[in-house]
């Protein structure tokens, strides 16, 4: 960048400084880091299916003093789509962070059951709920519930409850039709 002179050089610096900085949305992620375990239910809208119940453990990493999070979660053996029937331990993996710029929390999600792609989300937090929304889409693989293509949308809650607890409700709906909603409850280890 070329500067025309030094006080508009140090206006720049401090803007840049500030908005890379982390901030009290930082702090709240870092609120939830360490070792969990859990307890899910997945609810099929519409379906003849009975809710799933299942249970697991995830760790929150906080990356380079606190800028970004990563969490892993190890699910329990299940026969993947692509498995032939073969039991696989499930895994997904989140990387959060805030973005200073945008104003908004920000979150990449994978995992190795249905998606080969990553989820995107954005979100808000209202601290008057203690919750973080977050809302994102993404092109679907093909399912039983939905054609290859097809724009899923997802609508997420995560819920601070206090030191050692918080949820995660995860919705999916496609064409406004809603598929499913999966609750999580987390309590720290």
């Amino acid at each position: 960048m070329f500067f025309t002179n030094i006080a508009a050089f140090a206006q720049d610096k401090n803007e840049t400084g500030r908005l890379a900085a982390t901030n009290e949305n930082h702090q709240l992620l870092t609120s939830i880091t360490g070792s969990w375990i859990f307890t899910g239910k997945h609810t099929f809208a519409g379906s003849k299916h009975k809710p799933i119940e299942f249970a697991g453990s995830m760790v929150r990493k906080a990356l380079w003093d606190n800028r970004y999070f990563t969490s892993e979660v190890t699910g329990q053996d299940i026969p993947m789509p692509w498995s032939n029937g073969k039991l696989v331990t499930l895994h997904e993996m989140t990387t959060e962070g805030y973005d200073n710029v945008k104003g908004k929390f920000i979150s990449a999600y994978i995992n190795n059951e249905f998606e080969t792609g990553i989820i995107l989300l954005e979100g808000s937090y209202d601290p008057g709920t203690k919750i973080i929304t977050y809302d994102g889409e993404t092109l679907s693989p093909p399912r039983g519930d939905a054609p290859a293509g097809a724009m899923r949308k997802f609508h997420v809650l995560l819920k601070f409850i206090n030191d050692s607890h918080y949820t995660l409700e995860w919705h999916e709906s496609i064409g406004g039709k809603e598929l499913f909603d999966t609750v999580l409850n987390f309590t720290r280890q």
